[in-house]
């Protein structure tokens, strides 16, 4: 069961080079008010973070730890070296105020069409995504699964993906520390 992966490095590269491209401020200004709703937290960098959590899996705690910490993280994200992120609660609002939004799917279309614009993903036949279960609450988890099934769509329209294999088409939930991570 061999399947091509999309490296790590070459997300965080490519978020590093396309991050503007795909979360300009005014395709989130729907979900703030008008009037004294301005985002404490810029919400393109929240939707670059929610973006490499789904990657790698993490919990909210583990997402903005990683933004901290790995020097990979900070320019895919914006960030300077000395910059501290923000309060791992500010994911859980984002992702409540993206599913309740006119479009909760507008980070991975945007995704999307850079993909289609760049061909970044261009010769590649297989792809694979793997996401963990965030175990924060329940609502966490229904925005999870509504992403994982933006993702699917998604998946099914980049351009040259092949009928069974297309990008991040094998993506599943399931959780760290199972008989499945222990075999391989």
């Amino acid at each position: 069961m061999c399947q091509e992966m999309i490296p790590a490095g070459s997300v965080l590269a490519f978020l590093a080079e396309h991050r503007q491209a795909l979360f300009p401020p005014q395709a989130f200004a729907d979900m703030y008010a008008p009037v004294n709703g301005r985002p404490s937290v810029p919400p393109g960098l929240l939707a670059t973070v929610v973006v490499l959590q789904a990657l790698h899996g993490l919990s909210d705690e583990e997402a903005v730890g990683a933004l901290r910490l790995d020097l990979r993280w900070k320019p895919a994200c914006g960030l300077g070296l000395y910059d501290q992120g923000f309060d791992p609660s500010l994911l859980t609002y984002f992702r409540r105020r993206l599913a309740r939004s006119s479009d909760p799917d507008r980070i991975f279309a945007a995704v999307r069409t850079v993909v289609e614009q760049t061909g970044v993903l261009a010769g590649r036949a297989r792809r694979a995504l793997d996401s963990a279960v965030l175990l924060d609450a329940v609502a966490t988890q229904d925005t999870i699964t509504q992403l994982i099934a933006a993702i699917r769509r998604v998946a099914r329209q980049v351009p040259g993906a092949s009928a069974g294999g297309g990008a991040l088409s094998r993506l599943r939930l399931h959780r760290p520390g199972t008989a499945e991570d222990r075999l391989g």
